[in-house]
């Protein structure tokens, strides 16, 4: 599961705009794992497409879901990032669902934020096609895709954060999240010039007149130290402490405020870890990831 620092570049060139997501050096599946690629989860723009990567083994009962969400800066990125982690996971028994969403230039926040819920609401509305549990649904996202994925799990409920996407009948709750080099909350005041214009750009999409007191408004609301939330599910955070990109800073006093609201919280922080702090530690990451998941979606999933 080496996840790499690529994404320290993906956030530093937020200004890059991406149309259609790339289908170029589309991996292969290995033999063990069914790929199935650009299924719609909503109608209308090309943003709105996931894979489903699934064990080709026919299990005896329903299956976890497990939902990767890409980063890159909400500037770059598509469905195809997190294949080869899927494939992993797939052949574990797990079934993987690799959903993209509107970046900052096609609309601003909260878009991919109703996106990421609109994509996990598609999972409960195929739950019996894929043989999926729909109460054992998990996620994992690295930088943007933390962020948006760690944000979505602490506002399961909350209807005025669904959007106006397909499925509404369905919820988008998830029941555990893993998260690393995520923003814990965008307006404080450690993050670098970087990272600031990455969050300026989600909030203000193409509009560069926007008023800066509107921006941090919306910089706020992106920001998962918003929701503090006692009911929220178990998360597990990873992050580095030599992150040049996400200030560790934002994600220590996230994780001590949800830590007094009562919440299920485990935090990995790794005094020499960057951004790519997932892959860089991979040796304690991965097993940790796996520990958690097979935790907190009902055990080991049938293989």
């Amino acid at each position: 599961m080496k996840i790499g620092c690529w994404f320290l570049g993906l956030l530093a060139c937020a200004v890059v705009a991406v149309g259609a997501p790339s289908k170029t050096n589309i991996p292969k599946a290995p033999d063990d794992v069914v790929f199935e690629r650009d299924i719609p989860y909503r109608k209308g723009s090309e943003r709105w497409l996931l894979n489903v990567i699934s064990p080709k083994k026919k299990a005896w009962r329903r299956r976890s879901a497990i939902v990767l969400v890409h980063g890159g800066g909400w500037a770059t990125g598509d469905h195809y990032r997190f294949s080869h982690m899927g494939f992993k996971l797939a052949q574990q028994g797990y079934v993987v669902i690799t959903p993209t969403y509107r970046l900052y230039h096609d609309a601003p926040f909260p878009a991919c934020l109703y996106d990421v819920k609109n994509a996990i609401r598609w999972v409960r509305a195929n739950a019996k096609k894929y043989g999926i549990h729909p109460d054992r649904i998990g996620a994992y996202g690295n930088s943007a895709g933390g962020t948006l994925v760690l944000t979505a799990a602490i506002t399961n409920g909350r209807k005025d954060l669904e959007g106006d996407g397909s499925y509404q009948e369905f919820s988008s709750d998830l029941q555990c999240i893993v998260a690393s080099g995520a923003v814990g909350d965008m307006l404080h005041p450690t993050h670098g010039q970087r990272a600031r214009f990455a969050y300026r750009n989600l909030a203000r999409g193409k509009n560069r007149n926007m008023p800066e007191k509107e921006m941090q408004s919306v910089m706020r609301a992106a920001s998962p130290a918003s929701y503090i939330n006692p009911d929220s599910p178990p998360l597990l955070l990873v992050h580095g402490a030599e992150d040049p990109v996400v200030k560790i800073a934002s994600t220590d006093e996230f994780v001590k405020k949800m830590k007094a609201a009562g919440v299920d919280i485990n935090y990995l922080r790794f005094a020499d870890g960057h951004h790519g702090v997932m892959g860089q530690k991979g040796k304690v990451t991965t097993p940790a990831m796996n520990e958690f998941f097979k935790k907190h979606l009902s055990g080991a999933p049938q293989k």
